[in-house]
């Protein structure tokens, strides 16, 4: 029977009831209260038919709100109910699916998150990621040791009120490093005013992928690093002054016995230690190139500035390279330098450099070439040039030339017995002097290498402003590179 039959029949009876119970009443009493007895009996029988199921929808929509997705009603009534507890149950059955999907991505985000979480914590480097706002949404443990705040004490509020980076002097504000990608050694200011020496990397996030994200921050301790070189440089310079010492002591002591006795030596033991004392004196000066380094690296290399007759630096050197151009048979030539102004310049600095460029230039060139020694003055600069004949520098290798210890591969690298810090030396030398050097070279045709100095003034050249330059002290010793 339908729901909507059994209303009907229900409201007959409420009607027919009154009615039948008035007219027997009249004629019979006790037939007249049977009747009334059973029809209220089937109507309440038929109110019971339809309140159940819409009970047993009551208490099963209680028990799904209170969290059991595996209940179920069973209602069997034939009618509109019975449709409503099927229609009940589906929707129970896609309720707990889609809550189990829930659950499953739910999961799996967690588990995202706790990998990226671990990765982040794992990284050395700290990392920052800022919104559109430039507030923090995000920060490692790293960046948490550099900075001094925890991420609790950052998180959703803007970066510059807490972090700051200083380009010396001057504050980076967000939206400098945030606007396009950006790195640059950098001091960060943090909690309580701690400072770390840092290597900023900004790199803006696209706008397609924000998610309310404007740009990443990656902070590079270079703290440590700073700390190592430092202990590299200090281990360099000791010991380097303790083997200068005692080879400085040998190569006296076999100068002096080789002139001693050098019409007593046979053939071969003259040559054996003609060698010796050729090879400690290499050894000399690659330790006293090592010293070098060591003060460029502290910026304690010292020069004097004072006005330079570069002629004669120039001629010396050419002089004393002769024997080694003609052990090659190699032509050493020195042109253009009558009537040169004098340059500022420190006299034996600018000697260190000529030899360095000059012997290179024999050692790259091969039996039979050629290597010219000029000088010319342009605007305030005299520019000095050696030119060799020899076998080149690739085009690739010019840019790293005269970085420390670099090595041109292959052939070059088979002509050289350097240590790759001659050029490096002399740059650093030039640089001190406000000067520059380069070079142009082609392989297979030969290379030029030039350095530029500024003119001496014709007046006051005693009042040069010594404050400038970085000390007094005049370096002896040739490098031999």
């Amino acid at each position: 029977m339908s729901l909507h039959l059994k209303i009907a029949l229900i409201s007959l009876i409420s009607i027919l009831l009154p009615l039948s119970s008035a007219v027997f009443l009249i004629q019979n009493p006790i037939l007249s209260l049977i009747l009334g007895i059973t029809v209220s009996l089937l109507s309440i029988l038929i109110l019971l038919r339809i309140v159940k199921p819409l009970d047993t929808l009551l208490k099963g929509s209680q028990i799904l709100s209170d969290g059991n997705l595996n209940y179920r009603v069973d209602i069997r009534s034939g009618d509109e109910f019975e449709k409503v507890g099927t229609s009940f149950n589906s929707m129970a059955d896609i309720l707990k699916k889609a809550i189990e999907r829930l659950e499953q991505d739910k999961g799996g985000i967690q588990t995202e998150r706790n990998t990226l979480s671990i990765v982040l914590s794992s990284v050395v480097d700290g990392i920052v990621a800022l919104d559109t706002s430039k507030k923090v949404v995000l920060v490692n443990k790293a960046a948490e040791g550099l900075t001094g705040f925890t991420l609790s004490e950052i998180q959703g509020k803007p970066i510059n009120q807490f972090i700051h980076f200083f380009s010396e002097t001057e504050e980076i504000s967000p939206k400098g490093y945030c606007a396009t990608t950006f790195t640059q050694p950098l001091t960060l200011v943090g909690k309580d005013g701690k400072q770390n020496k840092i290597n900023l990397l900004a790199s803006p996030v696209p706008f397609d992928m924000q998610a309310n994200l404007s740009c990443i921050l990656i902070l590079h301790d270079l703290s440590s690093e700073q700390e190592l070189e430092r202990m590299k440089l200090d281990f360099v310079s000791m010991a380097s002054h303790e083997l200068k010492t005692p080879l400085t002591n040998i190569i006296g002591y076999l100068s002096v016995f080789i002139d001693e006795n050098k019409d007593k030596l046979n053939k071969d033991q003259f040559e054996l230690l003609d060698h010796s004392l050729v090879s400690a004196k290499q050894l000399l000066a690659l330790i006293e190139n090592l010293l070098n380094v060591n003060k460029i690296e502290r910026d304690q290399l010292s020069v004097i500035i004072e006005p330079t007759d570069i002629g004669n630096i120039l001629t010396k050197s050419v002089e004393d390279l002769q024997n080694q151009a003609k052990q090659k048979n190699i032509t050493l030539t020195l042109t253009s330098i009558s009537g040169l102004p004098k340059v500022l310049a420190d006299p034996i600095r600018i000697g260190e450099v000529v030899t360095n460029l000059v012997s290179n230039a024999i050692n790259y060139t091969n039996p039979g070439g050629q290597v010219a020694v000029s000088s010319q003055r342009m605007g305030n600069e005299l520019i000095t040039t050696v030119a060799d004949s020899g076998i080149g520098i690739p085009e690739e290798a010019i840019p790293n030339l005269f970085s420390k210890f670099f090595r041109v591969s292959n052939n070059l690298q088979k002509a050289s017995k350097g240590t790759g810090l001659g050029l490096y030396i002399s740059k650093s030398i030039i640089q001190k002097l406000n000067g520059r050097i380069w070079v142009e070279s082609e392989l297979g045709k030969g290379s030029k290498f030039h350095f530029s100095l500024p003119i001496a003034p014709q007046t006051n050249l005693g009042s040069i402003d010594s404050d400038k330059f970085v000390g007094q002290a005049i370096q002896k010793g040739a490098l031999n590179y």
